[in-house]
């Protein structure tokens, strides 16, 4: 490989890195802002109970708003963690994070069915759990 090539590879590699940091990155900012719609939607709004599930997340704008970050939210950590993969970095952490969202988002579906407290408890420690691992990602991608 010659020197050129070598510089090239190098780059691209670093490119990707900060992609992947910054993935992380704004992930982490977006789950800021879906955990301030989350209260919210707990303090200010009533789900209703007896309509079917997508009814009922779109009976309030500030639920609404809610799912569909969430939905942003879903999309960018499947991003991360394919990142991670091809990098061969942050692969546990990235993963930790898609999880814990997966968990919030199937303990916000049984909020919306139940409006449960341990539901809404569920949620909050599923996001504070993935807003420390995409942190963590971040820390470790320097």
């Amino acid at each position: 490989m010659t020197d050129v090539q070598q510089q090239t590879a190098t780059d691209a590699s670093a490119a990707r890195l900060n992609t992947l940091r910054g993935n992380c990155m704004g992930a982490a900012v977006v789950l800021i802002i879906e955990f301030a719609l989350g209260i919210v939607v707990n303090l200010y709004v009533n789900v209703p109970t007896n309509k079917a599930f997508l009814p009922a997340v779109f009976s309030s704008a500030a639920l609404a708003a809610h799912a569909i970050v969430a939905l942003l939210l879903l999309g960018a950590a499947i991003s991360a963690v394919v990142r991670a993969i091809r990098l061969r970095r942050a692969i546990v952490v990235t993963s930790i994070g898609l999880v814990a969202i997966l968990v919030a988002a199937f303990a916000g579906s049984a909020f919306v069915g139940d409006a449960t407290n341990s539901s809404s408890l569920t949620m909050a420690l599923a996001t504070a759990v993935a807003m420390f691992s995409y942190l963590a990602a971040v820390m470790s991608l320097r």
